[in-house]
């Protein structure tokens, strides 16, 4: 994903200021797939992280949330913020993490 002034790109989705709504349908199920990724990582190396259960159960949150037809932009924040600590010290998820923070900016 990627964000560059008034256009977010998620894969190959891309919302711009007045989008269609296929245009947000998409980019909206890239980044559920995105979270989804984000949730198999923290699933798959849930001991190395301090709060390895409640980083995993937050991240869960998200994904039900996303899963609603109307997801709420501040509790995805809230959850996707509770989690960036946690992951601070890996690169790839913390830059993946942060990713996803601008995309549910971006498209809620």
């Amino acid at each position: 994903m990627r964000i560059e002034q008034s256009m977010v790109a998620l894969g190959r989705a891309t919302v711009t200021g007045t989008q269609t709504a296929a245009e947000h349908a998409e980019a909206v199920t890239e980044l559920r797939a995105a979270v989804g990724l984000l949730l198999d990582e923290l699933r798959r190396n849930e001991e190395y992280y301090e709060d390895g259960a409640e980083l995993v159960a937050a991240a869960e949150q998200v994904q039900t949330e996303l899963a609603r037809d109307e997801p709420r932009r501040n509790i995805l924040l809230r959850w996707l913020g509770f989690i960036a600590p946690g992951v601070h010290a890996t690169a790839a998820v913390a830059a993946d993490l942060t990713m996803i923070q601008e995309g549910v900016n971006a498209l809620f």
